[in-house]
């Protein structure tokens, strides 16, 4: 899917970041004058009160649902896994990250525009779907969600400052780091969907990461 704004006309990046402000107000308390007389309060006889009656025990909660542990159940959660939305995020992540990965800049003073707003949606989304029942898979899909999510965050954060259009060179190094991390996203994001097909016979129909999918 093509975004309007892809050409490479100009580094150009819009961060929206919103600050909450609080005010604190309060008042403080006179200080105790020292020739204060305490005022005196009367004492009264304290009368003898009926034992409480003991209070009945509550049932226990119920016992939480067990967690998937034989290889039927494992793999009969992740079938539901994947039919209830985990093959939409899956696929989702993987185009959103093809379609940023296109604007990356691939050499040295390259102008590029850069749009990490579908990436940052399909990683919301895909951390609402929960981790994926199989604990291999699981590893892997939470490496992709973190190293992606990780790599925006410090791409954008190398963008230069005070409407420039030239990164420094730290802030170049940084870009760099961010790209790198970017990759190691993909590896691990590849690598959950390898898994998933391997292990359990699930793919999408289409490879979204094919050209035009």
């Amino acid at each position: 899917m093509n975004r309007p704004g892809r050409a490479r006309v100009g580094l150009l990046l819009t961060v929206v970041t919103a600050a909450l402000l609080t005010a604190c107000t309060g008042t403080e308390a006179d200080p105790a004058r020292a020739d204060a007389t305490p005022t005196t309060r009367p004492t009264s006889t304290p009368t003898s009160s009926p034992s409480p009656s003991p209070i009945p025990t509550s049932p226990p909660p119920p016992t939480a649902s067990p967690t998937p542990s034989t290889a039927a159940e494992i793999a009969e959660a992740v079938d539901k896994w994947y039919t209830y939305g985990g093959e939409t995020a899956m696929v989702s992540l993987i185009k959103e990250a093809r379609n940023a990965e296109s604007d990356r800049p691939r050499e040295a003073f390259e102008l590029v525009v850069l749009d990490f707003g579908g990436l940052t949606e399909a990683l919301s989304t895909a951390r609402l779907m929960g981790p994926i029942p199989d604990p291999k898979t699981r590893t892997a899909w939470a490496a992709a969600i973190e190293h992606l999510d990780g790599a925006v965050r410090e791409i954008l954060d190398s963008v230069p400052k005070s409407g420039r259009t030239i990164q420094s060179p730290q802030e170049t190094g940084q870009m760099l780091r961010g790209w790198s991390t970017f990759d190691e996203g993909i590896k691990s994001l590849k690598a959950a969907q390898a898994l998933l097909n391997r292990r359990f016979g699930l793919k999408p129909s289409v490879d979204p990461w094919e050209a035009g999918a």
